[in-house]
């Protein structure tokens, strides 16, 4: 059983770290980490208690490290305010040359953090309007490689804090391409050190959650039993899509003490989102909104699901909101841009999402979407852009490759776009939508045997659009293989009565049209054949052949005369459903049965990877 290490420690205990930590963040100009500690704060109603020696020596490297030293005030202390009053106010410059002779301590962390900021502004300011992310890129940035090569310099020499770590770990993340394992390994050996020094810097597990691709390399990083490892696991386990088990640890941190955290309540609202239960994410959204009307972090996401539900009341209201709040966040002009999206004003939706690039180049959900809009205009050249930034940003965005798979297929470069599904599907692997794309195009590539592999298998992790019966029924049925094409029809159709989906559609009168001849040619399941003809004389474009089964039914009744009334089935037979005709043919017709057990398996695996774009030749080893 999942166990959290929270549940074990003293609430009062990490309410002084916490509190703790918020000064020393707030002294080195990390805000987000600081506003993070102190909403944590907030939900922890108790009375701090100091550590005990043995606790702090463990987690901080000394006995003595929350003893307030008591020296006097000094001419270094009224440089640091000084230059700490510049850093606020993002004088950035100012604030690195006021501490230019600080050596250590928070003082010169501010003085390195000021010039890496300063950095990184200018270089946004640049290419304000180039939407690349490689010429976006810091790794030419000459200020960003002499602050990484000054901290490497030191990083050797072991003279790096835990916060100067963090600093140098971002530098590396940022000035790197990231493309090997091996450049990625050194940046997550330097997090993590930072995370043993000092476990209380949520910005460092931040990123160092960004850079785990996969659960062989989270089981393997060596980190600290602080408590603090337990919202690093499920922020993980989230970023990884293993949303249940995201849940399961945030369950365990509310029942630990943290049930009023609204950073929990916001990470199951996004997991509940991954696992494409809206109406779940949506309530605990709004109800972090109703408790924090001002709030604006992850608002972007709500937009989201009020965009995928059709509730254009809703995200009206929440725009116009989140614009009288603040217009130039981010998280405001993706909102706005998807309600111009839901009014199909797609060009205003795109100047909306380019604006919220213009705030922050790096804001993965803006590239994201502004794909979706160009795609939606057939501008096929800049949404493959728009999403080749997405990868490049967060090479775990499955929505992103499943754009370019969307895009290149509207260009009928369908080796490119089996080739990006795919990718989709290897991070998404239990959902049907990617193996349904995946199937289709292996669909018209002609590789049929494939596609059948993939339609069963979205099939058994839960056909979320109800197309893949259908898609199989096609197949089989232009192969002339009747039985299996009955078969697959009506699971379609028994799959629509219990979704309670509206029949009328090409598909329906399809199935309709095709069971009904079929069962007319099996001779002993005229029954059968007249509910599907009746069914399709509910509709006009199929009405004529089901008056024709229904004439040929007459005919062999009036030939054969009636049934037998000792029938066990005949009540069945006498209002039969597709439901009920799948029991009737399974009792009577043996190969119904056989292709009963050969029907998809549930413990079907994903999709093994092995194919690049412009592989021409069939490859079933792909298949699992």
């Amino acid at each position: 059983m999942t166990r959290v290490i929270s549940e074990s420690c003293d609430k009062k205990v990490i309410k002084f770290e916490i509190l703790s930590a918020i000064k020393e963040c707030k002294k080195r100009g990390l805000k987000e980490t600081t506003k993070w500690l102190a909403e944590l704060s907030l939900a922890l109603d108790c009375t701090p208690v100091k550590p005990s020696q043995d606790y702090t020596e463990k987690f901080y490297g000394s006995p003595n490290y929350f003893d307030e030293p008591s020296t006097p005030h000094s001419k270094d202390d009224d440089i640091y305010e000084l230059a700490k009053s510049y850093f606020d106010i993002t004088e950035y410059d100012r604030a690195a040359h006021t501490l230019l002779s600080s050596k250590e301590g928070s003082s010169h962390f501010l003085h390195v953090y000021s010039r890496y900021l300063s950095a990184l502004r200018k270089q946004q300011l640049q290419h304000l309007y180039n939407h690349s992310t490689s010429e976006r890129a810091l790794g030419k940035n000459e200020v960003l490689r002499t602050l990484r090569s000054d901290l490497a310099r030191k990083y050797k020499s072991d003279e790096l804090d835990a916060y100067l770590l963090y600093l140098y770990g971002i530098l590396l993340k940022k000035t790197s391409e990231m493309s090997t394992a091996l450049q990625r390994n050194e940046v997550i050996t330097v997090l993590c050190k930072s995370v043993k020094m000092f476990p209380m810097n949520w910005a460092a597990w931040y990123e160092l959650s960004s850079l785990i691709p996969d659960q062989q390399m989270l089981s393997s990083l060596e980190l600290p039993s602080h408590w603090m490892k337990d919202f690093f696991l499920a922020q993980t386990h989230g970023d990884l899509i293993n949303a249940d088990e995201a849940l399961n640890l945030y369950e365990l941190l509310k029942k630990a003490g943290f049930q009023e955290s609204c950073h929990i309540k916001t990470q199951e609202a996004i997991s509940q989102h991954n696992r494409r239960i809206f109406d779940e994410a949506i309530t605990l959204l709004e109800e972090v909104r109703a408790k924090d009307p001002y709030r604006l972090d992850d608002m972007d996401i709500l937009s989201n699901m009020y965009y995928v539900k059709g509730r254009r009341a809703d995200l009206a209201h929440l725009a116009h909101h989140c614009t009288q709040v603040d217009r130039y966040r981010v998280e405001t002009c993706c909102i706005v841009g998807n309600y111009y999206s839901i009014r199909t004003d797609h060009e205003k939706a795109v100047i909306y999402f380019q604006r919220a690039l213009k705030l922050n180049p790096n804001y993965l959900s803006a590239w994201t979407l502004m794909g979706h809009e160009f795609t939606e205009v057939k501008n096929t050249s800049a949404a493959i852009q728009a999403y080749r930034n997405a990868v490049d940003l967060n090479r775990r965005d499955y929505r992103a490759w499943y754009g370019l798979g969307q895009t290149y297929e509207l260009l009928k470069m369908y080796y490119y776009s089996l080739y990006y599904y795919k990718q989709a599907h290897r991070l998404r692997p239990f959902d049907s939508r990617m193996l349904m794309a995946v199937g289709e195009t292996y669909e018209v590539l002609k590789r049929i045997e494939e596609a059948k592999m993939c339609y069963r298998k979205a099939l058994a992790v839960g056909d979320i659009e109800g197309m893949a019966n259908i898609k199989l029924a096609k197949l089989y049925k232009a192969e002339s293989s009747t039985e299996w094409a009955a078969y697959y029809y009506e699971r379609f159709a028994q799959q629509a009565e219990e979704r309670g989906v509206v029949e009328g559609t090409s598909s329906h009168t399809e199935a309709f049209q095709f069971l009904a001849r079929h069962h007319l040619q099996q001779g002993n399941a005229l029954d059968a054949a007249a509910y599907y003809a009746h069914k399709c004389c509910e509709y006009p474009e199929v009405r004529e052949d089901g008056k024709a089964v229904l004439r040929q039914i007459s005919h062999l009744r009036g030939i054969g005369g009636g049934g037998d009334d000792s029938d066990p089935d005949a009540a069945i037979r006498a209002h039969p459903t597709p439901g009920n005709i799948l029991r009737l043919r399974g009792a009577n017709d043996s190969t119904d049965i056989v292709m009963d057990t050969d029907s998809p398996s549930a413990s079907v695996g994903p999709i093994k990877l092995s194919f690049s774009p412009g592989q021409a030749e069939s490859d079933t080893s792909n298949l699992g």
